[in-house]
């Protein structure tokens, strides 16, 4: 009986993951005048769709197969998960009123995958992921209490830049090596990822700096010799991943910033210049090259975690294994680098696909936050926010499917990591919160122009 539950299952969870999607589409056809429809019914029913997605999951994991009988432990952590995702989104609607809640939508889905695969993989890791996540949202609702607190954001663009060099020099010098990267600082047993929290400082001195009105090329030297000793501090940590991502994002800001597309084509060929440096000088480098180009070369060394993650998604294809079926654990660091290779492995290629297409949801959302700004620095704020979280997806995801060498970054707020959920939920803070800037702008205007007509 339970095999038949978990075949059954392969096609609830395409089904489940379909609705949410078709849903968040008309929401969007909504806003535009193409549909008409009732905006916040169809946000009830996507939290309607993460509550049964999260228990479905969870009904499967209660049973133990090998005891027959169910297990309580599991029983009180999915009780205590789906609370927790039900009140937070509750409560981060309610705090960010005035925000997209179709984000919102998008992360507690991605959190309900998070915790249900982790807990498959890892219940150990997956408990200690659910205390980040609490940290991590807890830290999100204070964001619009602290940035309306403080003054005029771009005028600390020097704070921004010394506090991030600082945290990235120390690391260099004093830092720990985990998985060939010294990225990490370890303080009393009490490890974490320095530059993550500079990814958001990085963006808060770009767009400090860029934030003014008519750039010459002068005002652009200096910001950008700045973002090159951001770079060359996380290669020579060997965070060739994160160097990736800061050099796309400041691209992005550059580019908005400017609408020169001299510019970026200039960047793209210095960051080709770059790469091939890179490729002579480190040797983990070449390796990595050499296993995305042919893994199965060495397959029972270097090659064995891309092999394994490609066997992973192609083996049982479209619809998957089922969830609890496969063997994702044969996968090396499953939970954090290719936590989405076990995703395809159970829950089908198809649903996959639908996850990428929830974060596309996410993003487009971001950049319609981005567009909507009439303050430049905020504009730039937004877009690098969403850059950063769209180029880390594309990157981890790229890997695991073998489109690009893998970086080993985390897939934001699926794969395990403490630094990586706070930051992105931090990164998802400061973009409701110039949504909710955006919309008190526009009831602003209305408001203007309404008086205007009266008069």
């Amino acid at each position: 009986m339970y095999e038949i539950i978990l075949d059954i299952s392969r096609y609830i969870f395409i089904i489940y993951i379909s609705i949410f999607l078709l849903l968040g589409f008309l929401i969007c056809l909504g806003e535009k005048n193409i549909i008409s429809i009732n905006t916040r019914l169809y946000l009830f029913l996507q939290r309607l769709i993460i509550f049964f997605f999260h228990t479905s999951t969870f009904m499967i994991l209660i049973f133990n197969r090998e005891t027959k009988q169910l297990n309580l432990n599991t029983i009180l952590f999915f009780l205590l998960t789906l609370i927790f995702i039900i009140l937070g989104n509750g409560i981060a609607c309610l705090i960010y009123r005035n925000s997209c809640h179709l984000i919102w939508n998008g992360i507690f889905f991605l959190i309900s995958l998070c915790i249900s695969e982790l807990y498959r993989l890892n219940p150990h890791l997956a408990k200690r992921q659910f205390v980040w996540l609490i940290l991590g949202l807890c830290i999100c609702l204070i964001i619009p209490i602290i940035l309306n607190i403080l003054p005029r954001l771009n005028l600390f663009k020097y704070i921004y830049l010394f506090l991030g060099l600082s945290l990235l020099l120390y690391t260099l010098l004093l830092g720990t090596e985990n998985g060939g990267a010294k990225n990490w600082i370890s303080i009393k047993g009490f490890t974490f990822q320095p530059s993550e929290l500079v990814k958001i400082l990085f963006i808060f001195y770009l767009s400090s700096c860029f934030s003014y009105h008519n750039l010459k090329i002068k005002d652009l030297i200096f910001p950008s010799i700045m973002s090159l000793v951001f770079i060359i501090c996380l290669v020579f940590q060997t965070d060739l991943g994160s160097a990736l991502i800061f050099f796309m994002t400041y691209l992005v800001i550059l580019y908005i910033s400017t609408s020169k597309t001299w510019i970026v084509l200039l960047g793209s060929f210095l960051a080709c210049i770059g790469s091939v440096i890179g490729y002579k000088l480190f040797n983990h480098v070449k390796v990595r090259v050499e296993i995305w180009l042919n893994p199965f070369s060495d397959i029972d060394n270097k090659g064995y975690q891309i092999a394994q993650s490609l066997f992973a998604i192609g083996t049982y294809a479209p619809m998957g294994s089922g969830f609890n079926r496969g063997m994702p654990n044969t996968i090396p660091v499953v939970e954090k680098d290719l936590i989405f290779s076990a995703i395809c492995e159970e829950f089908g290629v198809f649903f996959g696909i639908g996850v990428i297409l929830v974060f596309i949801m996410i993003f487009y959302r971001g950049v319609k936050i981005s567009l909507n700004s009439q303050n430049k620095f905020l504009g730039l704020l937004s877009s690098g926010m969403t850059s950063l979280l769209c180029f880390q997806t594309f990157l981890i995801i790229g890997g695991a499917t073998k489109l690009i060498p893998l970086t080993g970054v985390t897939l934001p707020f699926v794969s395990y990591g403490g630094s990586s959920i706070v930051i992105s939920f931090v990164l998802i803070g400061i973009l409701q919160w110039v949504s909710i800037r955006n919309a008190k702008y526009n009831v602003h205007e209305d408001n203007k122009n309404y008086q205007e007509v009266e008069i």
